[in-house]
């Protein structure tokens, strides 16, 4: 059934991608985007790639007035509008905080006063932090590299004697392990969707990206990921930069996959049963959801 669906932070390189992917499948999509200068440049006007088809509300998530109005008439709701970016995050606290909290918390707080059928908010793999490791005893979640050992170039996770350990597939399940503002900020969103929306009885999912890549990455934004800062490097035929010993391995996932995971989170009615087999059908193809 074809329904209304806001995305917030909809005019970037994932939401942009997911309004394609909702118009082809028949919905209605609405974007509220501030065409933030970092991501989208200084003219203020939305991307060439935009499908014209989304109606753009240029606006901020933390305007609760802009929210209450790109809310109205909408059946669904996905949650992309965030700071992006491990390293920025560090000293620029502050927007962080309160663009992905705050801004979370003024869209849930008019999502109270009118709810929708499904919200999804977009979590993040960094909340992982190192990962799952194993040693000869079995697995450990609680990995960190200390800044002496990375300042003695030990790059691998080390067990309590010195010896590297083995990583292993980091499962949903795993403990959060917080090592930076932004995982911190994307954790505290994800956990305030969902409080709020089983406390007021909103359909409520949240899903972790990994590193996503793809078309409209925006590559002069140094912080939109590992692969664009290769390709522009690249495109300037300029070597990519790799730091430590360069063995390290993560996953990535194609943007429009992303995109497709997104679309069957919102169609499916109960979310603990059905969208089981969206992860399914992930998984055959190697991703994650």
């Amino acid at each position: 059934m074809a329904e209304t669906v806001l995305i917030t932070g909809g005019a970037g390189f994932i939401g942009s991608h997911l309004a394609d992917e909702l118009l082809a499948a028949g919905h209605r999509v609405r974007i509220l985007d501030n065409l933030t200068e970092q991501v989208h440049g200084s003219d203020g006007q939305g991307p060439d790639y935009l499908a014209p088809e989304a109606e753009l509300i240029a606006g901020d998530v933390r305007d609760a007035d802009a929210v209450r109005h790109s809310l109205d008439g909408v059946d669904s709701v996905v949650h992309l509008a965030a700071r992006v970016g491990v390293g920025q995050s560090m000293y620029e606290l502050d927007q962080y905080v309160d663009t992905n909290e705050r801004g979370t918390a003024v869209l849930l707080e008019a999502l109270i006063e009118r709810p929708v059928r499904k919200l999804v908010v977009a979590s993040s793999m960094s909340i992982y932090g190192e990962g799952l490791y194993a040693n000869g005893r079995g697995a450990r979640e609680d990995v960190e590299r200390t800044p002496a050992q990375l300042q003695q170039h030990r790059w691998d996770p080390l067990d309590e004697a010195g010896r590297p350990l083995r990583p292993l597939p980091t499962p949903e399940t795993k403990r959060p392990q917080l090592a930076s503002v932004y995982a911190l900020s994307k954790y505290v969103q994800e956990r305030m969707c969902l409080v709020t929306g089983r406390a007021y009885g909103i359909p409520t999912l949240a899903l972790r990206f990994f590193n996503v890549y793809g078309p409209h990455q925006a590559l002069s934004n140094p912080y939109t990921g590992v692969l664009a800062i290769f390709a522009a490097r690249l495109i300037n035929r300029r070597r990519p930069v790799i730091f430590e010993d360069g063995l390290q391995q993560r996953d990535f996932v194609h943007v429009r996959d992303i995109a497709r995971a997104c679309r069957l989170a919102l169609e499916r009615n109960r979310s603990e049963d059905r969208f089981d087999q969206a992860r399914i059908e992930l998984a055959r193809r190697g991703l994650s959801a």
